[in-house]
């Protein structure tokens, strides 16, 4: 989308009919509109947001008091919005009115000038241009509650992420589908004459709830665990800057404790892990020790006998008897008394297959002997180096201990205060953490009996047609809902490392300081250094994060423009309105995100104050990007007396932006025509 120009007529600091031509060329693709604060940015801003979607900015404040107060004195009662813009090579007007009349239409602009309007929802049209749920990220004032950057350095990235990618029609479509299986189920109840199907339905509703119910407390539980976690680390980082020696000795004998404490830990788990393996490994060995020693004992002394095995093999002997041929060469005839004679033996005679089962079993109770020692000495050793690391924690937790004591003790009510913080906020990331994996296993068992149940309600069979119809609807449902809830999960997850590769990008450019930036779990992003801990970036920081995360949505959103995807929306590509985005930004940075911006996107329109010393419009000016610039003048109807008369320099001319004795109070715009 390519936005020609606005048209405000009668809204809020404008009376009359003011209109805005942007710079559209593709080249100079960059509009600036110059303003002294209060006098009407914000307001442009929120007229171009209200006329797409009917909605305001975070911080436009006094929604019902809209209608310009001179217009309204003179008895009109509505104030107007038209933008003109182009999409797909085509032209069209949205006109929104508000007031006593209000009105919302679309009029597509045909090639010899006349307006047709649209048939169908306005608001329809415009969401296929501009999406509602991203609307907030390219109309920008700054104040948006995804771009704040926390106390510490973190902006929340979820709900961007997610507008971003369009999820907003996917999470609305698994809501609905929701709230239809349940229609579903209920509808169910009257046509399954045994119960047996709805009643497993119901029971299947119920896990759904309580997985539903878990999976947020679990992504609550995450995103507190990382909060606490960060807010210890600043907490830490307060006490060793501490300039108390005695703070600083005793901070580094805990560091050396709790990297000590941190090695015996990781030293316990894997005795434990090895502990199990033995006990895998040699458990049978242990049950079988004294079973082993009888066997082999009942073995020898059968053998000794000559009973079993028997001292002749049954094979041997039954062969004698079918060639009727002793081994020493005699005849052996049926009936002779030589062949009954050998024909008892078979009663003697060992069985072969029971000679290797013998042998097998002497060949696995031998093996126990050899093993029992050997057993018995690495898990009496594993024990022991257990017992012993089990102690050294408990000595080491002792000391930290005792360590927090002496600080808790000093005569510095700020140090004792960080320490108390540190102590609840040990016990806030322990607890919270036992609730995290308590939810997983939760998750996971809630999961696996609803999967049990779902097997049980497919076996049911001598259902009624209506049953039937119901029970493969409610399979069609999961189905769907299944495959929507695996897109929006890889689409979530393959965003992060592009992200982060374009924020890293910008960060490698533009900031002296060697940061990173760190994107964690539950979606909050903030700086990091290059120990890799988190970094509360100071107030021009802090601006240009909140810059390179806009822009790298921006970019994401562009490389969307062609997404293929029957679930998600794709990018939305429109221009980026931004007010004021160089007032917080360091004036050795405005310049770098000056040159950045323009390349982003098809379209830049800045509102700002004119800020010499940051020399954004020479940058503009310099890449060959600048091809607009307006100036708001405030005309008062008043005198001017001491009040200071307030100018904007556009090269080497000077033009007046507070004009007294004025008819009425307005804010005009007025084009820059430069000389230069």
């Amino acid at each position: 989308m390519i936005l020609n120009s606005v048209t405000v007529e009668n809204f809020r600091s404008f009376y009359g009919e003011q209109t805005i031509n942007f710079a559209d060329d593709s080249k100079r693709n960059t509009t600036i509109i110059y303003a002294l604060n209060g006098v009407g940015k914000t307001n442009l801003l929120n007229a171009v947001l209200w006329c797409l979607h009917g909605e305001f900015s975070p911080s436009f404040t006094n929604h019902n008091d809209i209608l310009n107060w001179e217009a309204a004195r003179r008895g009109r009662k509505s104030y107007h919005v038209s933008l003109h813009l182009e999409d797909s090579g085509q032209q069209y007007a949205i006109k929104r009115t508000g007031g006593e009349n209000e009105n919302f239409k679309v009029f597509m602009i045909e090639e010899d000038g006349n307006s047709r309007e649209l048939k169908g929802s306005p608001s329809m049209f415009v969401n296929s241009i501009i999406p509602r749920d991203m609307a907030g990220y390219f109309i920008n004032d700054g104040e948006g509650s995804d771009l704040k950057v926390s106390q510490n350095g973190m902006i929340s990235i979820r709900r961007s992420i997610r507008d971003i990618l369009g999820f907003n029609v996917a999470e609305k479509t698994l809501r609905d589908l929701s709230t239809i299986k349940k229609e579903v189920r209920d509808e169910l109840k009257r046509f399954d004459k045994d119960h047996e199907l709805s009643r497993i339905e119901e029971k299947i509703q119920s896990f759904d709830d309580s997985i539903s119910k878990a999976k947020a407390d679990f992504e609550s539980n995450k995103s507190a665990l990382e909060l606490y976690e960060d807010q210890l680390d600043t907490v830490e980082k307060r006490l060793g800057n501490s300039s108390s020696a005695v703070v600083d000795q005793l901070i580094k004998q805990r560091d050396s404790a709790q990297k000590n404490r941190s090695a015996r830990a990781n030293q316990l788990q894997s005795l434990e892990a090895q502990k199990v393996s033995l006990i895998r490994e040699y458990s049978w060995v242990a049950f079988a020790h004294k079973l082993s020693d009888e066997a082999l004992d009942f073995i020898d002394e059968a053998e000794l006998k000559g009973t079993i095995p028997a001292p002749f093999n049954l094979q041997l002997v039954k062969d004698i008897l079918e060639r009727e041929e002793c081994v020493c060469g005699a005849c052996i005839k049926p009936g002779t008394m030589a062949f009954e004679k050998i024909n008892e033996l078979t009663k003697e005679a060992a069985d072969p297959d029971l000679l290797h089962r013998l042998q097998k079993a002497r060949s696995r109770l031998t093996a126990v002997k050899t093993l029992s020692p050997q057993a018995y000495d690495r898990i009496e050793k594993n024990f022991k180096d257990e017992r012993a690391v089990r102690d050294e924690i408990q000595a080491l937790d002792a000391e930290l201990e005792d360590i927090s004591n002496q600080i808790l003790q000093l005569d510095d009510a700020e140090i004792r205060k960080l320490e108390k913080d540190r102590g609840l906020l040990k016990i806030k990331i322990r607890e919270t953490q036992r609730s995290v994996v308590r939810l997983e296993e939760n998750i996971k068992s809630l999961t696996k009996e609803r999967s049990t149940l779902q097997d049980e309600a497919s076996r049911i069979e001598g259902l009624s047609p209506r049953a039937k119809v119901l029970k493969h609807k409610l399979n069609v449902i999961e189905g769907v809902e299944t495959q929507i809830a695996k897109e929006l999960e890889e689409a979530e997850s393959s965003i992060h490392g592009i992200l982060k590769e374009k924020i890293d990008s910008f960060l490698d450019k533009y900031l002296r300081q060697d940061y990173k930036v760190l994107i964690t779990s539950d979606l909050n992003l903030c700086l990091q250094d290059r120990n890799g801990k988190a970094v509360p970036p100071s107030g021009g920081q802090g601006a240009i994060l909140s810059f390179i995360y806009i822009s790298s949505l921006i970019a994401i959103a562009r490389e969307r423009r062609d997404l293929d995807s029957t679930i998600l929306t794709p990018g939305a590509i429109a221009p980026l309105i931004f007010d004021a985005p160089f007032s917080k930004l360091d004036p050795k940075y405005s310049p770098n995100i000056a040159r950045e911006l323009p390349k982003l996107v098809d379209q830049l329109i800045i509102l700002m104050y004119q800020d010499e010393g940051k020399n954004v419009t020479s940058t503009f000016l310099e890449e060959g990007k600048l091809g607009k610039e307006y100036y708001f003048c405030e005309q008062i109807a008043g005198e001017r007396g001491d009040r200071e008369i307030h100018e904007l320099n556009f090269g080497d001319q000077s033009v007046v932006v507070t004009e007294y004795g004025s008819a009425i109070d307005k804010v005009v715009v007025k084009e820059v025509v430069r000389n230069d």
